[in-house]
């Protein structure tokens, strides 16, 4: 195939060399010019309407550092991985509670709670990527989660907290932005970090449909053997189920044809672990291993995927038999 495809556009987005700003040197020997950064601090804060746009590291030991501010965690399971591993880190020192993506409700958990207690969701699930409608909180303190639903350019629910993961911006692994209104964590500025913020962040990708075509496409040549995990799900992805096959196998033999696609996060983590979060929701090991989590851009020739997916179920099939 004369051009890569890129079905795990989220996930794995390209590096945003043009973002990636900074100096030769980390910090200066006594300390960066403030000014220098300021003006792109203020648009940070000016851009979510927060009176700290901060630099956080995104990474269990940031997370665990933000989570000894609060007494009580609420949360999903269909968080990210650095988050979901602080909270575990932490479970014998700060009471959490698993909150059911099936009765996501969190009024009623914000009505006997005050401040010190935090609801902490993802905007959209990983893996299965179904926007949750979130519920204004007034006693609580709640968190989101919003690195994809900005990527794709989609309107912000009221929070007292919003994390973006730089990595989906195409910055590198660990930059992480906390924009509230309050200082919960210690990071340093590093030099140039607000202005590769806002050039990251302006990278946003048009709203694409495509993905209900291709899902249809490769209904029509599966039939029932292709399902989807989740219904309301984000556009540009597609939670795809490939009954009775490992997509391992399949990911790996779209590879040689130079189209890339992801299972779970813990598979692009390289765990080798079905979807932690088709897990909670009660599937089993085997059937969580059915997920192609797609997520794209654009997709210019949609033929050319649903034959190449149709051809590779089938030829697992019969290998499997």
């Amino acid at each position: 195939m004369e051009k890569e495809i890129r079905l795990d556009f989220l996930q794995n987005p390209k590096i945003n060399k043009e973002a990636l700003v900074f100096s030769d040197f980390n910090f200066n020997s006594i300390a960066i010019k403030e000014s220098q950064d300021e003006v792109f601090r203020e648009k940070l804060r000016q851009r979510f309407n927060t009176n700290y746009a901060l630099p956080f590291n995104f990474s269990s030991s940031g997370f665990i550092e933000f989570f000894l501010n609060f007494k009580e965690i609420y949360y999903t399971a269909s968080l990210h991985y650095e988050i979901r591993t602080a909270i575990n880190l932490l479970k014998n020192h700060i009471k959490s509670h698993v909150i059911s993506l099936q009765d996501l409700d969190i009024s009623k958990i914000d009505k006997n709670v005050d401040s010190d207690t935090l609801i902490i969701l993802p905007s959209i699930n990983e893996d299965i990527f179904s926007i949750n409608k979130i519920d204004e909180v007034y006693n609580a303190t709640l968190a989101l989660d919003i690195s994809y639903l900005y990527r794709l350019n989609m309107p912000l629910p009221k929070s007292h907290i919003y994390f973006i993961n730089g990595v989906t911006f195409g910055l590198l692994n660990g930059m992480g932005l906390i924009l509230s209104h309050k200082i919960y964590t210690s990071g340093l500025y590093k030099k140039d970090f607000s202005k590769a913020f806002c050039n990251a962040l302006d990278s946003t990708i048009q709203t694409d449909y495509t993905n209900i075509t291709l899902y249809e496409k490769l209904k029509a040549n599966l039939g029932d053997d292709v399902d989807l995990f989740a219904k309301d799900f984000a556009p540009n992805t597609l939670p795809l189920r490939l009954k009775h096959i490992n997509t391992r196998n399949l990911i790996q033999n779209l590879y040689l044809d130079d189209i890339y696609i992801q299972s779970a996060q813990e598979c692009y983590l390289g765990f080798i672990k079905p979807s932690f979060t088709l897990l909670s929701l009660g599937f089993g090991q085997v059937k969580a291993r059915e997920l192609c989590a797609i997520t794209f851009d654009k997709i210019d020739d949609i033929d050319i995927v649903v034959s190449k997916i149709t051809q590779s179920y089938k030829m697992i099939r019969i290998m499997e038999f």
